[in-house]
């Protein structure tokens, strides 16, 4: 229905501990990313979305994290060698443009130390966009941007943090284009 294709897969690091930081537009994106990248991701997932009662089971199955104590937990597992995944606008573009960017993503790269993977999705929005009540057939691509690495800081200060999210928003708004 969406023949999903990647681009720049060789891109992605080996092992898992890893953070994948994605533009956002459309329910299907982690399920999109999910079909195509061979790491089992760790979602961020917005609190209000984990707490519906039908939906809570699947993300505590799919080993989801709540993004109320996201950093705390997503530090957790990435100290265990887990690969997490974080949609750093937040929530779904309302236009399929990219959004401003929310400092959790920079604080855990700067913490961690962990190579960021910046990704893109494409045609998700037009397959299902936020205002549709069903998807509709249309190509979706994921693409993978070359990793970034930033110098662990156990207290990163504001600068660090608005320069690192300055870095990862720039280089997925680039794969964007």
């Amino acid at each position: 229905m969406f023949n999903i294709k990647i681009e720049g897969v060789e891109k992605l690091p080996a092992g898992n501990k890893i953070i994948i930081a994605a533009n956002h537009v459309s329910y299907l994106d982690p399920i999109a990313f999910g079909a195509v990248i061979p790491k089992k991701i760790r979602w961020v997932v917005r609190k209000d979305l984990y707490c519906v009662w039908w939906l809570k089971w699947l993300f505590f199955l799919t080993g989801m994290i709540p993004e109320n104590g996201a950093v705390g937990s997503s530090l957790s597992c990435l100290e265990n060698g887990d690969t997490i995944g974080v949609f750093p606008e937040g929530t779904r573009s309302r236009n399929g443009k990219l959004q401003a960017g929310k400092r959790g993503v920079a604080i855990l790269a700067l913490k961690t130390g962990v190579l960021v993977v910046p990704c893109a999705i494409r045609g998700s929005f037009e397959a299902y966009p936020r205002t549709a009540l069903f998807p509709r057939p249309h190509p979706v691509k994921v693409i993978i941007g070359s990793p970034l690495k930033f110098d662990k800081s156990v207290t990163p200060d504001e600068e660090m943090v608005n320069s690192a999210l300055d870095k990862i928003m720039s280089a997925i708004r680039s794969l964007m284009e």
